[in-house]
């Protein structure tokens, strides 16, 4: 009889970048027994329930850490996966050092930390980073055991589709001082997705862009990059520093290809100008975004090199099995 290891995920879910489900989703397509912790509960009613019992007990994590602490103890998983795109406490981890010393755990770790969020490194036997600045930022706090793994695309959701395209450039983001700064320079029109954009259309009245001021649920989000010509990047400042984030490879999934600030880590992933389009400037933006809208040629051949390479080197599934070797579990 083939054992199958137990990995149990534990992460934020129902989230636009839908990380902890892909991974939940690449760790069974690897053949592995799956379990999902939702640190902000799987439900609304039970994330509420997260929320009052932390109120009583003056600690927001404590119902989160009793949960996880029962989930594991239960499950009894070979592995742990925390994907980190918020903090935990040491409390937390603690616990489940304490019920499950056996298991391994790493951690995948997608937005810079400081010193107290970093505390989560003392408890993980591998780290994996989506920014290389990551790694600078756990070795800062003695851990040695960690290496580069940016985000990825999951096919099942990103695909080619039978779909007429229009000629925009689309962005899909969250707004941030940063981004509106920039944005606001861009002579070029854009199409922004997201509520936190109704700000600047009224602080930029007389911007080209087209905003949609709204949330964009994740199953909506396949069919307007099918649609588009191209695909904005700008990285978040507050959050990313070298790093490459899930709008570099999830467009390429519809063959839709993608216009990115020049990130340091972007050249680890794709070969810049024939896979994926970079710019460095306003200027050099502004030339590129003529090229795709007059081009469909041109964007469909970047688009198709890109996809190429997303499918294979970039799936959530190379993902999880690049963790499953790394850890000896493969």
């Amino acid at each position: 009889m083939i054992v199958q290891t137990k990995v149990l995920v534990v992460g934020k879910a129902y989230r636009l970048v839908n990380w902890t489900e892909n991974t939940v989703e690449a760790f069974r397509q690897s053949g592995c027994q799956v379990e999902c912790f939702a640190i902000n509960g799987d439900s609304r009613l039970h994330s509420m329930y997260f929320k009052w019992r932390g109120a009583i007990a003056g600690d927001d994590f404590a119902a989160v850490t009793i949960s996880l602490r029962k989930k594991a103890k239960e499950f009894k998983p070979d592995m742990i996966v925390f994907v980190l795109g918020a903090w935990l406490p040491a409390s937390l981890f603690e616990a489940i050092k304490e019920v499950s010393p056996a298991s391994i755990k790493v951690a995948w770790v997608g937005d810079k930390f400081d010193t107290i969020q970093g505390v989560f490194s003392q408890y993980m036997d591998w780290i994996f980073c989506t920014d290389t600045h990551f790694m600078d930022l756990v070795r800062n706090q003695g851990v040695t055991s960690t290496s580069y793994l940016p985000l990825a695309m999951d096919p099942q959701r990103f695909y080619p589709m039978d779909i007429q395209r229009n000629e925009s450039i689309v962005y899909v983001a969250k707004n941030s001082p940063g981004r509106a700064q920039f944005i606001s320079q861009i002579k070029k029109p854009l199409t922004l997705y997201g509520k936190k954009w109704r700000r600047f259309g009224q602080q930029y009245h007389d911007s080209p862009h087209q905003i949609h001021a709204h949330h964009l649920p994740p199953d909506k989000l396949p069919a307007v990059y099918a649609a588009c010509r191209a695909v904005l990047n700008i990285k978040h400042e507050i959050y990313v520093e070298r790093g490459v984030n899930q709008r570099s490879f999830e467009p390429y999934g519809c063959m839709t290809p993608v216009l990115n600030d020049d990130v340091a880590d972007l050249a680890l992933c794709f070969e810049l100008g024939r896979e994926i389009l970079v710019y460095n400037s306003l200027d050099e933006l502004h030339e590129l975004h003529a090229q795709l809208t007059s081009d469909s040629t041109f964007a469909q051949k970047i688009g198709l090199a890109g996809h190429q390479r997303v499918m294979a080197h970039h799936t959530y599934a190379h993902r999880a099995r690049s963790i499953l070797k790394q850890v000896g579990l493969e």
